[in-house]
């Protein structure tokens, strides 16, 4: 899908679809899109989005886009590239409640396990490699709601494993949410920070008890950046 100006894949209240080996350049608007907040267990696997930039005809989130914009974690994103863009690469926005046509009160978006996150790669990308945010924050659970509104149950950790970003503004940012690691990262050459937890609320420990990041390699500036 190429210069197109209106988004490239819209995943939209769908379950288990599976989206691989799919090119997307010069797309305006969110590229590989995981649209209300209920779809879940779909793979996307193995793509690569070129160029994605910013519109201001289509919803407010397109006006800051990201290559991979999901807002259910309960899905699998992996083996993907986000090759250049005005704002993100990977961008989990994770609502307390799906929106749009699939509103609703009874589930709660920012609670679910992560499906999985696993060996993607962001460089130069104007804003951020990966970007974890919402107002509700992401707070990951085993799913199971044990009653009420919304009362989920078990907290655990969601980790994020194996990311590479490079030349992006940030690498790797978390700005509020739980027990969320990062795993296996290696950001360099990212203009104001490799790796960002800004509020996260977990268990106190080291390794892999609480929210943080392990196994990881941050560079600030590489031989690669000064032969440029």
């Amino acid at each position: 899908v190429h210069n197109a100006f209106n988004r490239a894949t819209t995943i939209h209240g769908i379950s288990n679809l599976l989206v691989e080996h799919c090119v997307t350049y010069n797309v305006k608007g969110l590229s590989f899109f995981i649209e209300d907040g209920v779809e879940e267990n779909n793979i996307v696997q193995y793509n690569l989005a070129v160029y994605t930039r910013q519109s201001s005809s289509l919803l407010n989130p397109d006006i800051t886009p990201a290559a991979f914009w999901i807002v259910n974690p309960n899905n699998v994103i992996r083996h993907n590239t986000a090759a250049g863009g005005t704002h993100f690469g990977f961008w989990y926005r994770n609502l307390a409640h799906p929106d749009g046509p699939s509103e609703t009160n009874s589930y709660s978006t920012n609670r679910v396990p992560l499906g999985e996150f696993r060996n993607n790669t962001a460089h130069s990308l104007g804003w951020y490699g990966i970007w974890i945010f919402s107002m509700a924050g992401y707070f990951p659970s085993n799913g199971t709601q044990v009653g009420g509104y919304c009362d989920y149950d078990n907290e655990i950790r969601a980790k994020f494993e194996d990311f590479t970003a490079w030349r992006c503004e940030r690498g790797a940012e978390v700005v509020f949410g739980g027990n969320i690691q990062f795993d296996g990262f290696k950001v360099l050459d990212n203009e104001k920070s490799g790796l960002d937890f800004v509020e996260v609320k977990g268990p106190l420990g080291t390794g892999s008890d609480g929210p943080g990041a392990n196994n990881s390699v941050v560079i600030g500036h590489s031989e690669l950046t000064e032969d440029s």
